[in-house]
């Protein structure tokens, strides 16, 4: 009899975590935060994700691509959420464990959504759930906390605060705003992290597929566990088609190094201010204003969205067609006009890693100085083992016109860099560095 392979992948990722989980089952409460915690992303093609594929192939990976970044603005309403993970293309997973006795969860990080929520209770559940009732560390929270109003379209019911959040194309999320205890691996060390603010799903499965159960929020909002944790965390990514070397740092003494730059917060992104684009020594003739971020026209969404749920990068188009034009120049032959699937990409005929040999670096120029400098790598993509195509594309062609008007700094040009975030003095930073090596 056929065992399909996804759930044989699944068997081994909860044989796995209940390894650890067995010298864990039970733990004392932690009284304060941790001040640093070091924990592995794992990048959803990984050998240590439940959809690992082993017969994946670079078609595969270049679909996986092009709609994983298309599916992120599924959405026809922009002031919600963006799709974390609709038809599952999401980017990375956080491992972690949760209650007394600890449960291992599965789920999707974010920096476009605040909220940590998981999947509670249920029925029929394939993997373990939290279940309140059996914890000794899980409390709700009462509707006069302070907390309750940070919730998504928070009400109360029998004196319980509750939550909402809903992502247009994907399921609802609603349930309890509680407290628990979390667990994670760091380093080697466990790490216990007391009385952590999240959302209890109570809707029957809403996002369990294949182990992943709920969303690790590290958007901008009071209840993100970037705020929970000392308003500071950076991730590290490493080669994205080595996808093993990848990691999320948290808490006080997270890693604060390279060129800063000014980072500006609404409800739900993170904004930066991008002053121009160069491909190697030509500095593109861009207005600097087509990046500003409009807060007078509340009818589309404008400015330059630094995201870690896009593995391409997105430009609006005034600036697309300049760096388009120049990359056209500089690859003179073997250009592909419709490449099945995108009419618009720009793609070539040849070797990705053979033919860009000596390409220039494509530097993003921020405020105050700071640059994030790209590698061919980080700007195009093998499509099949004879062509390769641009991760670079116009925002005129993402799914609705009110996103038309963004600029994305997607997940592929923050490769080979540190990416820190400090909340509370409003700064970005990027550090060019091998994460195969960063200890944090």
């Amino acid at each position: 009899m056929a065992i399909h392979h996804s759930r044989i992948v699944l068997f081994l990722f909860f044989y796995a975590t209940f390894t650890i989980f067995c010298y864990v089952s039970v733990i004392s409460e932690a009284k304060t935060k941790p001040t640093k915690l070091i924990t592995k992303l794992i990048h959803r093609n990984s050998i240590h994700s439940p959809f690992h594929n082993p017969h994946h192939g670079i078609e595969d990976k270049a679909k996986f691509i092009f709609e994983s970044s298309l599916a992120r603005f599924a959405n026809h309403n922009y002031k919600t959420y963006l799709i974390p993970g609709t038809h599952m293309w999401f980017i990375f997973l956080v491992r972690f464990y949760i209650g007394n006795p600890t449960i291992p969860q599965l789920a999707i990080m974010d920096t476009a959504s605040s909220l940590l929520w998981i999947q509670c209770s249920a029925r029929r559940s394939p993997i373990p759930l939290l279940d309140p009732i059996k914890s000794s560390t899980y409390a709700n929270i009462l509707c006069k906390s302070k907390f309750c109003r940070h919730f998504p379209d928070n009400s109360c019911i029998k004196n319980h605060c509750t939550y909402n959040i809903s992502y247009v194309n994907a399921p609802t999320s609603v349930g309890n705003a509680a407290t628990e205890q979390l667990l994670f691996e760091s380093d080697g060390n466990i790490v216990v992290v007391s009385q952590v603010i999240f959302g209890c799903n109570t809707v029957e499965k809403t996002y369990i597929d294949n182990g992943i159960n709920g969303v690790f929020g590290l958007g901008p909002e009071n209840i993100s566990m970037a705020r929970q944790l000392a308003n500071k965390f950076s991730y590290c990514i490493g080669d994205f088609y080595d996808p093993n070397y990848n990691r999320l740092i948290l808490g006080d003494e997270a890693r604060l190094e390279g060129d800063a730059t000014s980072l500006e917060m609404s409800e739900v992104h993170y904004y930066l201010n991008l002053q121009g684009i160069s491909i190697g020594d030509n500095k593109l003739d861009i207005d600097k204003n087509v990046f500003k971020r409009n807060l007078t026209d509340q009818s589309k969404l404008t400015g330059v969205i630094i995201d870690s749920g896009s593995i391409a990068t997105w430009l609006i188009n005034e600036a697309y067609y300049k760096f388009r034009n120049e990359v056209k120049r500089i690859l003179s032959d073997s250009i592909i006009e419709d490449m099945d699937g995108c009419r618009w990409c720009l793609c070539y005929k040849g070797n990705m890693n053979e033919d860009l040999k000596g390409f220039p670096e494509v530097v993003y120029h921020f405020s105050e100085e700071a640059d994030l400098e790209v590698g061919f790598d980080g700007i195009f993509y093998e499509a099949t083992t004879s062509t390769f195509c641009m991760a670079v594309y116009p925002s005129s062609h993402l799914p609705y016109k009110h996103f038309w008007d963004i600029t994305v700094i997607g997940i592929m040009a923050q490769q080979n860099h540190n990416i820190a975030y400090d909340l509370h003095e409003k700064k970005l930073y990027f550090e060019s560095i091998d994460c195969e090596v960063y200890e944090g």
